[in-house]
């Protein structure tokens, strides 16, 4: 799956135009690290998101496991548009891991630029809540 094809189907952009999709792609970086490497921690200034492209990536949330990330899963979206710390950490996997980044500036411009990409990405971020809500409702009932 290409990058294009994988951030377009991540809620928070799947309502973007592939036009406009390109260019995030263009105002995006790739982030490769090592086995055991944290690509971020808790605590630490937050201000964008990384989407996992190749391997695994483990969640600690105040130092217990959460969840477990692969290919195609993303985190720090809410980041994106707040810019709030960290929540967790999360380190890759026993094969390293490779990441797309979008910072919060590069959104912020690409939101300047295109003023209607605000309303598609909200309601993108309105489908991931609503999905959160569903997890959390399975959980506690």
């Amino acid at each position: 799956m290409s990058l294009k094809d994988s951030l377009c189907a991540v809620e928070l952009f799947c309502e973007l135009p592939d036009d406009l999709v390109e260019e995030m792609i263009a105002r995006g970086s790739t982030v490769e690290v090592g086995p055991g490497v944290p690509l971020v921690r808790q605590g630490d200034a937050g201000g964008g998101m990384l989407m996992l492209i190749h391997g695994s990536a483990e969640v600690d949330v105040d130092g217990r496991r959460s969840s477990q990330l692969s290919t195609g899963d993303y985190f720090g979206e809410m980041s994106l548009i707040d810019g709030a710390d960290r929540s967790a950490t999360v380190t890759s996997g026993p094969d390293g891991a490779t990441a797309f980044r979008l910072s919060q500036a590069a959104l912020n411009d690409l939101i300047a630029k295109h003023p209607h990409t605000a309303i598609l990405l909200l309601k993108g971020l309105v489908g991931r809540v609503r999905q959160l809500e569903a997890r959390l409702t399975e959980v506690a009932g």
